[in-house]
């Protein structure tokens, strides 16, 4: 589970969101934040969870799906929730986020709601390698650009009971500019991996690190693992590794630091030292 979901303040002065009733303005909200949320925008989200998170009965949860999905909001299918533009608000600041992103994208279920994401991931995400972009391609390739509505809603009746689609785009013009983009943590140093490409190091992970490892200078000790990495290409890590081996990096330097003496006070003036019995 995220520890944290952010909602920008352009938000609520969206214009669809304006329109949305009270309850939909809350289910939004829930699906960007919610406990059952992902860095995706897909997760999986069955009415169980929002009636047991929101104290709803059933038939409030799909009238509350039925409203976003009409706006291009979001969509559900079967029990798996993809909101189109979570990934353009919300977004991938380097290669290990997205290396994090590939693996929630991994761990969900196959069926339209996870080809939908590819295309999102493939449209929004930028630190992608060459494998990842492939393993996307051929997933996102098995829908149409039409949204297939696994299920249909009360509020929502068709003319055709037979009729399984609704011509909504995938990425649907109101809700696309819902919210402005997130600026994302300049990279403060990189170095190289095993494949020749670099793993990034942002000013936001250098400021967490020096928290950790107060003793030492982190900025300058990348550095080293810079320099290191292009003297040794033979022992360049893999990126899954690559966080790994900088931690230990900084714990070695960390503990290798000298230690600061105490500073005591000395005496003042005139004053006489105290003897022990």
């Amino acid at each position: 589970m995220r520890e944290y979901g952010q909602i920008q303040c352009a938000f609520w002065q969206s214009q669809d969101a304006q329109q949305w009733t009270d309850a939909g303005k809350l289910l939004a909200s829930y699906l960007m934040t919610g406990p059952h949320s992902n860095g995706l925008g897909c997760y999986r989200c069955p009415d169980g969870y929002v009636m047991a998170d929101l104290g709803w009965t059933q038939e409030r949860v799909s009238e509350g799906f039925a409203e976003l999905s009409r706006s291009g909001f979001a969509y559900r299918f079967e029990g798996v929730v993809f909101i189109p533009g979570f990934l353009r608000w919300n977004k991938v600041a380097n290669g290990n986020v997205a290396a994090a992103r590939m693996a929630e994208f991994e761990a969900l279920p196959k069926g339209e709601a996870k080809a939908r994401v590819a295309g999102a991931i493939l449209n929004y995400v930028k630190h992608l390698g060459n494998d990842y972009r492939t393993v996307l391609q051929t997933v996102a390739e098995t829908v149409s650009g039409t949204v297939t509505q696994t299920e249909p809603y009360p509020t929502q009746p068709r003319e055709n009971p037979n009729q399984t689609t609704c011509a909504a785009p995938a990425e649907p013009a109101p809700a696309a500019d819902l919210l402005p983009a997130e600026p994302a943590s300049p990279v403060a140093v990189s170095f190289l991996l095993n494949d020749g490409k670099e793993f990034e190091i942002t000013e936001a992970q250098v400021r967490e690190f020096a928290e950790l490892y107060p003793a030492i200078d982190v900025l300058q000790q990348l550095r080293a693992i810079k320099a290191w990495t292009i003297s040794n290409p033979k022992n360049r890590k893999t990126r899954s590794g690559a966080m790994r081996f900088v931690n230990s990096w900084l714990s070695r330097a960390q503990n290798q630091a000298p230690t600061k003496p105490v500073a005591t006070q000395a005496p003042s003036k005139g004053a006489l030292p105290r003897l022990s019995a």
